[in-house]
């Protein structure tokens, strides 16, 4: 199997075992991993619906848009993606994780419905072990060449003890 082969299984495993349903997950194309950097580039195509976005109402005065929360929902689906690929935190293996701060998030302007909006992560620091792996992460995200969103969080991901499944 070929490099990029084995990406594409390991982000098929990725999606089947994801932690949150399909619709919530705010990648639809990852276009370079960097296991070196720890920095991944992407793609959110503004198009598809989205969580929040498709709940607003038609307004002259608010024009339709990327809501802040599902951009926020786009860094989340990024930093578990940093997880799985550069730490081995497998949700198929009984790992979890949640978003523990935001440090800062600069919303520079509107994102459009539209044009695809690019994502860049990047992992600025990292404390690992055997049952838990704390994140912090910067985040750019650029529409038509202008940077949308600017942003720096943290996450913990940790290793659950057995549960049975809940349907």
């Amino acid at each position: 199997m070929d490099a990029a082969a084995s990406i594409e299984a390991e982000l098929e495993r990725f999606r089947a075992s994801f932690l949150y349903q399909p619709a919530a997950f705010l990648v639809d194309e990852v276009l370079g991993i960097d296991p070196e950097q720890r920095a991944i580039e992407a793609v959110l195509r503004t198009t598809r619906a989205l969580p929040l976005s498709d709940l607003q109402r038609p307004s002259t005065s608010h024009p339709p848009h990327v809501s802040a929360g599902d951009l926020l929902q786009a860094t989340g689906s990024l930093g578990c993606l940093h997880a799985w690929l550069f730490h081995g935190c497998r949700w198929d293996e009984g790992w979890v994780g949640f978003g523990t701060r935001i440090h800062h998030a600069h919303f520079e302007r509107l994102v459009e419905r539209g044009p695809d909006l690019r994502l860049s992560s990047r992992e600025l620091r990292s404390r690992v072990g055997p049952k838990r792996v704390v994140l912090r992460y910067t985040f750019e995200f650029f529409q038509a060449g202008e940077r949308a969103y600017l942003g720096e969080q943290s996450a913990m991901f940790v290793r659950a003890p057995a549960a049975p499944d809940v349907a």
